[in-house]
Parts: structure tokens; sequence; C-alpha cells
């Protein structure tokens, strides 16, 4: 072996090399299992914020509680342009039920039917 004093022998970078690939693998390995884990969170806030619209009814208590879970889903990159444009349907139709209170009913109703219908048609 002709190394000189603090030289690495080329048999010990190789060795060296190999642990830093099967490091570097196992690195990616678990970075990816932990974004499945975060992927697979994000669509079971979408499944739960889908189930709670689904047996909402059009309550508007009901629909207040769902826009919570609707709020932490625009956080999450994946779901923010679905849960905005959602965000944006519920508080029509809670001003719809609110119009609905005060003023012609009958027109109102049928607005509010087709905007209910949309977010539902939207969370099967």
């Amino acid at each position: 072996m002709n190394t000189l004093a603090g030289e690495i022998p080329p048999a010990w970078r190789l060795h060296m090399m190999k642990k830093m690939v099967i490091v570097a693998l196992l690195a990616s390995g678990l970075v990816a299992c932990a974004h499945d884990q975060a992927q697979k969170e994000d669509s079971r806030l979408k499944e739960a914020y889908s189930a709670c619209i689904n047996t909402a009814e059009g309550s508007p208590e009901k629909i207040e509680a769902c826009q919570s879970v609707l709020n932490v889903l625009k956080k999450e990159k994946a779901h923010e342009q679905f849960a905005t444009q959602e965000n944006v349907r519920v508080m029509d139709y809670q001003a719809c039920i609110q119009a609905r209170k005060t003023g012609n009913d009958q027109e109102v109703a049928k607005r509010c039917d087709k905007i209910w219908n949309e977010i539902r048609n939207n969370n099967k």
C-alpha cells in the first residue's frame, strides 16, 4: 500500500462512497414515505370535507362546521385552489340563506338550491 500519511486509500474511499450512496437512498426513501403520508392525510381531509357536505343537508350550522375543515384544506398547496373555490360557493350559499330570511323567498330559494347543488355535486 503506497499511500502518504493522511491520504485515504482508494479501497477505503470506494467503501465510504458506497456507504454514502446507501445513506442517500435511505434518506430519499424516508422523504418519499413522509410525502406519501402527507398526501394520505390531505386526501383524508378532502374526504372528511366531502362527507361533511354530504351530511349537512343544506343546514347553515352544519355547513359552518364543514368550513373549518375547508380552512385547513386551504393551507395545503395541493388543495388550495379547490378549497378557495369551494369557500366561495359556501359563502355564497350562506349569503343566500340570509337573503332567504329577509327577502323574496321564492327567487332566492331557487338560487340557494342551485348553489347547494353545485356544492354537493362538487363533493361526490
